[in-house]
């Protein structure tokens, strides 16, 4: 263990090297310890509680200690240097296994529509995905759950979903064209939002089962491609916040962040038949157009019309649906194990 001298004279230089625009307060680097060395952090998989006289991450180095979720000093961005060193730790202590919970609450101008969770684990190119989504009671229907699991396990794709028969259970889908269209979402995707250009600042510390966590927030969040996959958020949504929590090693514990989406909706109704039908109405002729090439978009399914309707209201509605999603990741770098379900029914799908 270096002396507390000599650590901080090497804090010192590479806090000029790397963030010369920042001097930390010289009281702050006795208390500081050596940073563990990214290989043994790969060695050591298992992420422990550190010491309570352990020093905070390394991008956490230039800003007062806290304890809880105390705020520091000032706000600190952090270099480029520092933000790819998270991603990059992130990346690797998460390379081979883990586990990602993800939760989601979906709401369309300020109303909930919809709140889910997806508990991941992948091990290799095993992968297991319990999910459930619960709506809320509307259109004088009552509140409800659904659920399910998608597993992969060598190749082939297992489901425990409900059957035709109403009953719960395995199945092993036999399809041997492998189903693209059946993807679990990779959680660690998520390290792209990671950006320099996001401009990350230390927003202060909070301790989560015995590891403490250093807060980086966005303050120019950027939009990655994940965005496509994340649940509840749609594709032309933009990120407002995005939060994420380090460890000691610079692996990302959690990544919070909010997506919201403004729309404008014009005055066409959907009507379903006693025979299944369906009919777009609107109120004006202004409409009609839309209503048509929304028509064209549903007639190689069932069979639909379009009309005019003055009675209706021709109100045109804005919508602002704001997607807050948490991503979790527990068991870093841990093996998983992830095995094939017995007793799974075979059944072909069809994608």
């Amino acid at each position: 263990m270096l002396s507390d001298d000599r650590l901080a004279d090497r804090l010192r230089t590479r806090l000029r090297q790397e963030v010369a625009t920042i001097q930390p307060r010289a009281d702050l680097l006795p208390s500081l310890r050596r940073r563990q060395a990214r290989r043994s952090l790969w060695l050591r998989v298992s992420i422990a509680a550190a010491p309570a006289t352990a020093a905070a991450a390394a991008v956490a180095v230039i800003v007062a200690a806290g304890s809880g979720g105390a705020k520091p000093a000032r706000s600190t961005v952090l270099t480029a240097a520092m933000v790819q060193r998270v991603a990059s730790a992130s990346r690797l202590a998460l390379a081979q296994s883990g586990r990602a919970t993800i939760t989601y609450r979906q709401m369309d101008n300020g109303a909930l529509q919809v709140s889910g969770t997806d508990s991941i684990t992948f091990a290799g190119k095993n992968w297991n995905d319990a999910f459930s989504q619960t709506f809320p009671a509307a259109g004088g229907q009552p509140a409800h759950t659904q659920s399910a699991i998608n597993r992969i396990v060598n190749g082939q794709l297992y489901l425990y979903i409900t059957g035709r028969d109403g009953q719960v259970r395995w199945y092993h889908d036999t399809n041997p064209s492998g189903h693209p269209s059946m993807q679990i979402p990779d959680p660690r995707t998520l390290f792209r939002v990671l950006d320099p250009s996001a401009r990350f600042e230390i927003i202060g510390h909070r301790v989560v089962g015995g590891v403490r966590l250093t807060g980086l927030r966005a303050t120019n969040p950027v939009r990655p491609s994940v965005l496509s996959w994340l649940p509840g958020v749609t594709p032309g949504a933009h990120l407002t916040q995005v939060t994420v929590w380090v460890d000691g090693h610079d692996v990302a514990h959690q990544i919070a962040l909010q997506a919201r989406e403004t729309s404008t909706v014009d005055p066409i109704y959907l009507k379903k038949s006693a025979n299944g039908a369906l009919e777009f109405l609107v109120p004006s002729k202004a409409y009609l157009n839309d209503a048509r090439a929304s028509a064209r978009r549903l007639r190689g399914h069932q069979q639909v019309t379009v009309r005019v309707d003055p009675s209706l209201p021709a109100t045109v509605r804005h919508n602002v649906q704001v997607t807050s999603v948490t991503a979790t990741f527990t068991g870093i770098g841990v093996p998983q194990v992830i095995t094939a379900p017995r007793h799974a029914l075979p059944s072909y799908g069809r994608g």
